[in-house]
């Protein structure tokens, strides 16, 4: 085979020869490209997209870290201003004292205390305090007392209304709650 194949090459002209190794060589390089290049050129596309992909992962991973730290950080504030269980806190004599401290202790209309919930090992305490009659400035010192509780002590919840027969006094709506660890 190999001999009857060299045979036909010495009685091609020189110019059917040229035209056929240009032709093989032409097969050779498409045959290179589509079997080794285009892969290798489509495997490094995929990596390099991986590589970018894996770096905003990382980034992203940098701000969770970042971000869990600091959430810890405040969250061990924030259980160094819970009461301890030996402390004997109790949020509805509280309320009563901040609404003296205030002057509004004969605005109340109603203090409900609300049953202690567990979440997540805190037992949040709450209590629903309703006032009649108040003003602005009353409510702000309300709120005043309240965040200068020795413990931990939010408002969940304000509502005020303004009374129909005089604007000036407002109706108020507050949920006070503390959290304690278990």
């Amino acid at each position: 085979m190999m001999q009857s194949m060299k045979e036909r090459w010495q009685h091609i002209s020189h110019r059917e020869r040229t035209v056929v190794a240009v032709g093989g060589a032409v097969v050779v390089i498409a045959l290179l490209f589509l079997l080794i290049i285009d892969p290798l050129m489509a495997a490094i596309d995929k990596l390099d997209r991986q590589a970018r992909r894996k770096l905003k992962d990382s980034q992203e991973l940098v701000l969770v870290a970042q971000e869990y730290v600091s959430k810890q950080a405040r969250i061990a504030k924030l259980e160094q201003r819970m009461p301890n269980s030996s402390a004997q806190f109790s949020l509805l004599a509280f309320m009563e004292e901040a609404t003296t401290t205030a002057e509004i202790r004969d605005r109340i209309v109603g203090m409900q205390p609300q049953p202690p919930i567990a979440v997540q090992g805190y037992q949040e305490t709450a209590v629903d305090l309703r006032l009649d009659g108040v003003t602005l400035p009353q409510i702000l010192a309300l709120l005043v007392a309240i965040e200068q509780a020795p413990y931990d002590v939010q408002v969940h919840h304000l509502q005020m209304k303004p009374k129909y027969d005089n604007p000036v006094n407002l109706d108020a709506t507050l949920r006070i709650v503390t959290y304690a660890k278990v």
